[in-house]
């Protein structure tokens, strides 16, 4: 394996630090984020899409409970692969002052409060709706598709899991012909359902593949593999932070 790839795997393996964990929802309109750490796995409405807030966390966040509320946790400025860390808000408090963000910790669909006070913001109207049962992976603007991807998804034992992450590591593996093909987009959400002596690592992920006949079935540990065209596609839009909502 080269560099890259060799980086891309014990990312997968090392996994995110655990902690524990109204105004109205930023990026996709419905029903609202639950308030603890409650995984969501009902099919999110995307009728009223707005523009999603990310927010950078270079020198790292403490994550409260609540605005202002009891710490639950801390983030790093960077990820395992060094990427700067970056979060989707999907809320604001009243005042402006805080955003609930999701948090890569298990369980899957963790959020918690980070102050905005010094942090860049960044609004984009771009993010990823993955639907499983149809095994594609649709790279969205609003409430509109602008490209639509065939994905193998995950096998019966290992299903990709469904909920709202973020795209958290943009990486090119410098393995074009490795398991996850030329380039990777690690996400905040994990697997907990690997499969029997599975080593990867259980961080999910949008990547490539050796094996292009596994798109359109459920064929993986987990994670969405899309074809290498799709790949440079998305990679023109997809940045950390970027929403990607994966539902069943």
């Amino acid at each position: 394996m080269g560099r890259a790839t060799s980086l891309l795997v014990a990312a997968f393996v090392v996994a995110a630090t655990p902690a524990a964990a109204s105004a109205r929802p930023l990026g996709v309109d419905g029903a609202p984020l639950r308030a603890t750490a409650t995984p969501a796995h009902h099919r999110t409405p995307v009728q009223r899409q707005t523009d999603a807030l990310m927010v950078e966390a270079q020198d790292g966040a403490v994550v409260r409970s609540r605005p202002n509320g009891p710490i639950a946790g801390e983030l790093p400025g960077r990820t395992s692969l060094g990427t700067t860390t970056w979060l989707w808000a999907v809320k604001t408090s009243p005042d402006g002052r805080w955003a609930r963000v999701v948090l890569p910790w298990r369980p899957n669909g963790r959020t918690g409060w980070i102050s905005l006070r010094g942090r860049r913001t960044v609004k984009s109207p771009m993010w990823v709706e993955a639907d499983v049962s149809s095994r594609r992976v649709n790279l969205m603007r609003g409430d509109q598709v602008v490209r639509s991807f065939i994905a193998a998804v995950g096998a019966p034992g290992s299903p990709t899991p469904v909920g709202r992450f973020s795209v958290t590591d943009p990486i090119a593996t410098g393995d074009p012909g490795g398991p996850f093909g030329w380039y990777a987009f690690g996400l905040s959400g994990h697997q907990p359902n690997l499969p029997p002596g599975w080593s990867g690592g259980d961080q999910l992920a949008i990547h490539g593949t050796n094996t292009p006949s596994s798109l359109g079935t459920a064929a993986s540990a987990g994670c969405l593999r899309v074809s290498s065209t799709a790949l440079g596609i998305l990679k023109r839009y997809l940045h950390p932070g970027t929403p990607v909502i994966i539902e069943a």
